[in-house]
């Protein structure tokens, strides 16, 4: 006979069978739970980021990672993209101020681990570094979750998805400033490139605006400032590296620049190549009226805060012209060349750096073609010149001053000269404004001597009657022929007239 189990009870299979639906179903579950997580986190974190406790949190971070005060405006969000009217940000190291803040966040980035901002700018950020900071150290903070150990709402288990990764798709500042240690960029735009976690610097772009520098040229009453056409860079934890700039001044002048400047020490170096550079800036009334043309060259500059700056500079002179120096003036007399009075220089050019308390100019090279050639150094010392040079002249030059060629222009041309040229060194001391030179006087001393031991007739010309009426005066200067004429009469008078003249002549001719 057949057994009926009774009503109310259940069989053990049957037990067994909803035990394993039970666990199935809680498999399943926790499988949608992992699957959902992600989805989870990111509503979690949308409800989160529009509190004010994630503003505090934000500025709490900030805050540490600087060893200051952060403070921020409110948030607004609008669908994924926020904004916040300004950030402040004081610390012993860095001052930090911005305006009109605005960035997206990418929350489908979140399923996959990472926190992804897009479009993020400023229209107004302000950057400066402070003087006094002291040493910073070496080792960056560590990193610190947005979200660990806030109450944030979201429960323990979920807290492995948050990323701990970010990703920066650039930003964009439409009036970036930066300050330090004399040096201001301002009303620039500036773009950032991207940036992930793990990487030490970030590429940037500035375009417009101005750079002053902590450098005051001669003559410039105030530091040096340019025009900034662009400029790309890179900025990391410790320096700036500046890879590429073009500058403008006045007048069209341009320039190129590169180099680094360090946040702790204050140290820089820069590394300058100008064009176009009007001379006239940097000259003062005096010589403005002498000497013009366009400098090109090279500087390199270097400094450190507090502490002064150390340049050396190779610069020529393009288009350059020079007139009004007494020298030239007499030159003008000496050789009746009409070319001395306003000198074409068809090659100037220098190195030049101080050195103690003067500035010292060396390697310089003035040369006008067919006519002259300067090579030599000099110092410059507040006011006073002092200087030792090779000039060297065309014979022609030469032909109208009796016995320079012979006498004076004697020396050997310097190595790499042009041929053809009549060579003396030359010593120029003095002020800037009234330079003297040592040549004057050993032409008349030649002259001199020519009229003494040469033929009398050759003694000829306005330059020669220049050069010896300080001997002669002018009437005897007029005629040099008649100065040793005594022979004709007593023949004593020859010989005193001689032995006079010779008394006058020798004192002027020192030799070379």
């Amino acid at each position: 006979m057949q057994r009926r189990n009774r009503p109310g009870k259940r069989s053990p299979a049957s037990s067994f069978r909803w035990l394993g639906w039970l666990a199935v179903l809680l498999i399943v579950c926790g499988g949608v739970l992992v699957m959902l997580a992600p989805s989870l986190v990111t509503g979690y974190i949308r409800a989160y980021l529009q509190k004010d406790e994630f503003r505090h949190k934000a500025e709490a971070l900030m805050a540490a990672r600087t060893g200051g005060s952060a403070q921020m405006a409110p948030i607004v969000w609008n669908d994924d993209s926020a904004t916040a009217a300004d950030l402040s940000l004081d610390s012993p190291s860095w001052k930090l101020d911005a305006g009109g803040l605005h960035a997206t966040l990418d929350f489908g980035a979140i399923r996959h681990g990472k926190w992804s901002i897009e479009n993020a700018g400023a229209d107004d950020l302000s950057l400066s570094r402070i003087a006094s900071a002291g040493m910073e150290s070496s080792a960056p903070p560590e990193e610190e979750g947005a979200f660990e150990g806030s109450g944030d709402g979201i429960p323990v288990f979920l807290r492995r998805y948050i990323p701990t990764k970010t990703s920066i798709r650039g930003v964009e500042v439409h009036r970036f400033a930066y300050e330090q240690g004399g040096w201001k960029i301002a009303d620039t735009e500036l773009a950032l490139g991207g940036w992930q976690s793990g990487e030490v610097s970030v590429s940037a772009k500035l375009n417009g605006g101005k750079l002053r520098t902590p450098i005051q040229a001669p003559e410039q009453k105030e530091p040096l400032q340019f025009d900034l056409t662009k400029a790309t860079l890179r900025a990391g934890g410790r320096q700036i590296q500046v890879n590429d700039a073009t500058l403008s001044w006045k007048q069209n002048s341009e320039a190129t620049l590169r180099g680094s400047l360090k946040y702790d020490t204050g140290a820089w170096q820069a590394f300058v190549h100008a064009k176009a550079v009007p001379l006239d800036e940097f000259l003062d009334a005096w010589w403005k009226q002498r000497l013009s043309g366009r400098v090109e060259g090279d500087v390199e500059l270097s400094g450190m805060r507090d502490a002064p700056v150390t340049w050396k500079a190779n610069v020529s002179l393009k288009g350059g012209g020079l007139s009004g120096l007494p020298i030239l003036d007499k030159l003008v007399t000496y050789t009746n060349t009409q070319r001395f009075k306003r000198l074409v220089l068809d090659i100037c050019s220098a190195s030049v750096h101080p050195q103690g308390d003067a500035l010292r100019i060396e390697n310089i090279i003035v040369q006008s073609n067919g006519l002259m050639r300067i090579e030599g150094a000099m110092s410059l010392r507040g006011r006073m010149v002092e200087g030792d040079f090779m000039l060297g002249v065309t014979p022609e030059t030469l032909s109208g001053i009796p016995g320079a060629e012979s006498r004076v222009f004697v020396d050997a041309g310097a190595p790499g000269a042009p041929p053809g040229l009549k060579w003396v060194r030359v010593h120029v001391a003095g002020t800037m404004d009234a330079p003297q030179e040592d040549l004057s006087s050993r032409l008349m001393g030649a002259a001199g001597m020519s009229l003494l031991f040469d033929t009398p007739g050759v003694v000829v010309g306005k330059g020669a009657e220049t050069l010896l009426k300080p001997v002669l005066g002018d009437d005897a200067a007029k005629m040099p022929g008649k100065v040793l004429d005594g022979a004709s009469g007593v023949i004593e008078s020859g010989v005193n007239a001689g032995s006079g003249l010779l008394n006058k002549v020798l004192p002027l001719f020192p030799g070379k």
